[in-house]
């Protein structure tokens, strides 16, 4: 009995051992082929945890995060982009290359495939438009790219897209919704040639909101409104800097780092600049500057608090008021002068003297008749 009882343990012991040594082994393969990555994916490409699609990697290169290919007009340019599948099951995506655009924010997108491609996203081609990768490996996809002899100089964008052809489906109460995930790889391609960095501003305004405390002169609430273009053809990582001012000095300033604008994309912002101390005129200045390129604009806008005008302006009628009473009560006006008839017993003083001087003139015009008497001549 013992012996047996010892034989059975030490089969026992031993299918454990066996079951163990397999479990290592199962787990050193997945970690090998976890591991079976080249290193020369970036440990930025683009992902969204389940895949990943980045620029392959040539012996002896540094990792790419992005393409970066220079390129001559109708000459072709080839590469290869490496799309790695990190699930364990295979997956089928749709492949195909678009054009890149801004998004508010200064973000960078890739056009949809059901999209029309203008640009680059057309010069790309790949050599099929779906693509299944084995689970827990990569697929490595060689493209070219051919710019049409007539391609601008300067800079142009896109990408190439592994877009899963089976979306998740889910339900917002009776209505379904089909999520469909897609991650991309950016090309940033320069056809040679001249470059002209270049930007401006549009649609400037400047609004000062009104309250019942700004009536009486408390602060405003203001907001700038402006559109930064890049006119030029090379992608720009533009400096704005906004700044209000009144006749009185600088009232607010704001600046704010924009990370890529693409040759002819557009990006709209709206500002707000609460409790500016603003009295008669507030300017706003928009500066937009990078590396070549400036652009500057401006907007203004009246701030009158009229309820503190009304209030100074009645203050000093008042105050004007009652400094000319008090300048007519210590500075009377004379008493007029009444004017009566010569014949009269109650002519004015002033008349007889006119009266006196008047027959002063008739006796002057008698002359000896006006002389005094001379005394008699004594004759004894």
């Amino acid at each position: 009995m013992g012996p047996h009882m010892t034989t059975n343990g030490r089969r026992s012991a031993g299918r454990r051992v066996r079951r163990l040594c397999c479990l290592m082994t199962v787990a050193a393969l997945s970690l090998g082929t976890a591991l079976s990555f080249p290193s020369s994916r970036p440990a930025s490409a683009a992902s969204n945890g389940l895949w990943s699609v980045f620029p392959t990697t040539l012996p002896g290169q540094a990792p790419r995060e992005f393409f970066h290919p220079v390129l001559q007009p109708g000459k072709a340019y080839k590469d290869t982009v490496a799309v790695a599948n990190y699930t364990a099951a295979p997956l089928t995506f749709n492949l195909y290359a678009a054009d890149a655009f801004n998004t508010s924010g200064d973000g960078l997108s890739l056009r949809r495939r059901t999209d029309i491609q203008t640009d680059i996203g057309k010069w790309i081609s790949l050599p099929y438009d779906e693509l299944t990768v084995p689970a827990r490996s990569e697929t490595f996809v060689p493209f070219t790219i051919l710019p049409p002899p007539q391609a601008s100089p300067g800079d142009h964008v896109g990408g190439i897209v592994a877009e899963q052809t089976q979306g998740t489906t889910s339900h917002s109460g009776s209505v379904p919704i089909t999520v469909v995930q897609a991650v991309g790889v950016r090309v940033y391609g320069r056809v040679v040639g001249p470059l002209h960095p270049k930007l401006a501003i549009r649609g400037m305004l400047l609004s000062a909101g009104a309250s019942a405390a700004a009536v009486f002169g408390a602060g405003v609430s203001a907001r700038v409104t402006f559109t930064i273009t890049n006119s030029g053809n090379t992608v720009l990582s533009p400096m704005a800097t906004v700044e209000l001012s009144t006749p009185f000095g600088t009232a607010a300033r704001r600046s704010l780092p924009i990370n890529q604008l693409l040759p002819g994309n557009s990006l709209k912002y709206a500002w707000g600049f609460p409790g500016v101390s603003a009295y008669g005129h507030l300017k706003a200045q928009v500066t937009v500057t990078a590396m070549g390129a400036e652009a500057v604009g401006s907007a203004s806008a009246w701030v009158l608090p009229w309820g503190l005008i009304v209030i100074v302006v009645v203050a000093l009628s008042l105050v004007g008021l009652l400094l000319w009473r008090r300048h007519r009560r210590d500075h009377p006006l004379p008493s007029p002068v009444h004017v009566g008839d010569s014949s009269g017993a109650d002519a004015p003083a002033s008349h007889s003297g006119d009266l006196v001087g008047a027959a002063g003139d008739r006796h002057a015009a008698t002359g000896e008749a006006a002389e005094k008497p001379q005394d008699p001549v004594d004759r004894g």
